[in-house]
């Protein structure tokens, strides 16, 4: 079993994922966003954005706590860290 996210270049998670038929993270992103009228979500060079509207980033493997901890507590409440490593880490609570 593979377990793996996708964020974008900001930092955001936007998927994650368990992948019982892999043996290896994919080089590649696996999921691509639309708006709300069913176009793809790209920029004008034609590379695929989150709903944030950031450009993807390569997935990145998890090991299998992490992914838990952000199926049950949720994708919105963790970035990925791209100044360290690529690291999931908890996301500021605005006050």
């Amino acid at each position: 079993m593979i377990y793996f996210i996708e964020h974008d270049d900001a930092g955001n998670i936007v998927h994650a994922c368990a992948d019982p038929a892999i043996t290896m993270v994919p080089l590649i992103n696996r999921v691509t966003f639309n708006d709300a009228s069913g176009n793809p979500l790209k920029d004008a060079n034609g590379t695929d954005l989150s709903p944030y509207g950031s450009k993807l980033a390569e997935p990145i493997g998890v090991d299998e706590a992490t992914y838990t901890m952000l199926v049950a507590k949720g994708l919105d409440k963790y970035a990925c860290d791209t100044a360290t490593n690529n690291q999931v880490v908890a996301r500021a609570i605005a006050v």
